[in-house]
């Protein structure tokens, strides 16, 4: 049970192996079961307690990174500080659930594909055998779901105008975060160096062409979130 919790890595993750593929299934599951039964979760008399439940789970499973972190002695401001794109648009998912605000849901629904990125391409040198596992892989996927829940049970549609702030609040929040980075010679946002992440492939061309070649990649990832609901608005004329 000690080594279970331990921070040294233990088994490897084989990169669209078998087990690394079913995560990713899992996914694609979810999302398809959560589309199926909308109307009934929708409907149900005790829906915003599941609501609750889903937000306070997610929640708790960040906190038990903290704790893990502490536990093993492995916490620092620049790691333990959830100011990441997944650590921000984890806690607007739970804010959105907690509240049924549209409003916040709009900003972190075009930010939630780091989510399935992370998932896809994990920067996680831990398996089966280690908490951290567990964690890592199921909570990216777990806040995912949940706003594929805000979209299909609470009927969130994100328009271009949500797209907007949603861009907007990603270009501010990573120029701060950039000068925040200079100053404590930080890593957040993966501003500075890829540190494993596929922004590696921008590289070794200086820091002005990584900055370019993140920013490309985050806006066309962004927009591809944005052309289903696109498509959704045009042909309901919303």
């Amino acid at each position: 049970m000690k080594d279970f919790f331990s921070d040294v890595p233990g088994l490897e993750l084989v990169e669209f192996g078998l087990l690394h593929i079913s995560l990713i299934l899992i996914i694609i599951l979810g999302s398809v079961l959560i589309y199926i039964y909308r109307d009934k979760l929708r409907n149900y008399k005790h829906e915003k307690r599941v609501r609750y439940a889903m937000a306070s789970f997610a929640l708790l499973f960040e906190f038990s990174l903290y704790a893990w972190k502490i536990g093993n002695g492995i916490w620092t401001w620049e790691d333990g500080l959830p100011i990441g794109v997944c650590g921000l648009t984890l806690y607007l998912a739970i804010i959105a659930m907690y509240t049924k605000k549209f409003s916040i849901f709009e900003i972190g629904i075009f930010w939630s594909f780091g989510a399935v990125a992370s998932v896809m391409f994990p920067d996680t040198p831990y398996s089966v055998d280690r908490f951290r596992f567990y964690q890592y892989m199921f909570g990216h996927m777990f806040f995912f779901l949940m706003y594929i829940y805000m979209i299909f049970v609470l009927e969130f549609v994100p328009t271009f105008k949500s797209f907007k702030k949603s861009y907007i609040a990603m270009v501010i929040t990573a120029a701060t975060l950039l000068l925040i980075n200079l100053i404590l010679n930080t890593n957040f946002f993966y501003l500075v160096e890829s540190d494993g992440t596929p922004f590696e492939i921008f590289e070794g061309n200086g820091q002005r062409l990584y900055l370019i070649g993140i920013y490309i990649t985050v806006s066309l990832l962004m927009s591809i979130w944005y052309l289903p609901f696109y498509v959704y608005n045009k042909k309901h004329k919303v």
